[in-house]
């Protein structure tokens, strides 16, 4: 009977340990001086988004950091992500939601719905930030102290944006949703009242923009995704809308993915076939593209990229086949690779903390 008594107590014991382990709130690590946000898409129609960090110092991933923190998945299809002050906001693109979470804790704040098919987002002032819609005629405004938004109509859906003093530059890469709309189009936004001020014809679809040391907007256009027309690479004088430098590329090419390192200087791109992307690195006063590549994937699926402004460091991500774990793949300044780091499914958009 001892020997029962006993028992129970050892397995009441247990239980209050495990009840006790369980209600510890997971804390994850973000390093507040030097770190690397990545959203993981996951796959289409199944809400599998995820949400990784990367500790530069450390080299170490933590993955699944929504999830783990709150207790719920993101959702479907991880688009983008914004940083304004201490916020992290997540763009949930198939979801038609954006999250806002603490980019210290990633402990849920808010949900702000009611969007059509939401994109990017762009923090144009302390109080204000513009999100483009890949199915709408136009982009949203939103007030980031209150949440609310408006939809700002300019005829074509937009996606990647850029800020250079009180004017944001919209590309139009897609007219599929929109009958008529433009595809080979970036729109020019005033700040202060959000009307649309000029319009600037590029090629067909302008998938990434990235502003040099001249105040110059370098926009990578993919010529087409179904057949690959005019692809160009493209720099633009932000000042007075006029284009600058013009790099055509042959026919078959598939130019995207555009990063700049910190000081504006070096222009990095991806290009090749659709599913075989080398990277490409040039200076932003170069006359002509490279032939060569810089870094080789080798067989890896290269997907997002982007450029420590510290050091220079390039991350890459690959996405390998789509139905399995991708890797993040730190390289060095001179292209060297130094670590790889497994991601969650399918990651794309990377931010700097």
């Amino acid at each position: 009977m001892k020997r029962v008594i006993w028992l129970l107590g050892v397995v009441v014991a247990l239980a209050s340990c495990n009840k006790k382990e369980a209600a510890e709130p997971y804390v994850p690590h973000i390093n507040p001086v030097e770190g690397l946000f990545i959203l993981n898409e996951g796959t289409f129609t199944y809400a599998n988004a995820s949400l990784s960090y990367y500790d530069i110092g450390g080299d170490s991933v933590s993955n699944h950091l929504f999830f783990k923190v709150n207790n719920a998945p993101i959702g479907d299809v991880g688009q983008s992500l914004a940083k304004v002050g201490d916020d992290l906001y997540i763009v949930v693109n198939n979801s038609k939601y954006i999250y806002k979470v603490d980019a210290a804790t990633i402990l849920y704040k808010a949900k702000i719905d009611g969007f059509t098919s939401p994109r990017n987002m762009l923090a144009v002032s302390d109080d204000k930030a513009y999100v483009t819609d890949l199915t709408s005629p136009g982009f949203w405004s939103l007030n980031l102290n209150t949440l609310e938004k408006r939809f700002v109509e300019t005829g074509s859906a937009t996606e990647a944006m850029v800020k250079v003093g009180g004017e944001v530059f919209m590309s139009n890469w897609s007219n599929y949703y929109i009958a008529g709309a433009s595809n080979n189009t970036l729109q020019v936004i005033d700040c202060e009242s959000d009307e649309l001020v000029g319009t600037i014809e590029v090629a067909q679809e302008p998938n990434a923009m990235v502003v040099d040391k001249n105040n110059h907007v370098w926009v990578s256009c993919s010529g087409g995704y179904e057949a690959p027309q005019d692809p160009a690479i493209i720099c633009i004088d932000a000042a007075n809308h006029q284009i600058v430098k013009r790099f055509d590329l042959s026919e078959g090419s598939y130019p995207n993915g555009l990063a700049i390192d910190g000081a504006g200087e070096t222009l990095y791109f991806m290009n090749g076939g659709m599913s075989a992307l080398n990277v490409y690195k040039m200076s932003v006063d170069d006359a002509q593209l490279p032939e060569t590549p810089f870094i080789t994937a080798d067989g890896r699926l290269f997907y997002g990229m982007r450029v420590n402004p510290d050091n220079g460091e390039i991350y890459i991500t690959d996405a390998k086949n789509y139905v399995q774990n991708g890797d993040l793949l730190r390289y060095s300044a001179a292209g060297t690779l130094i670590s790889t780091h497994e991601l969650g499914l399918i990651p794309s958009f990377m931010l700097f903390n």
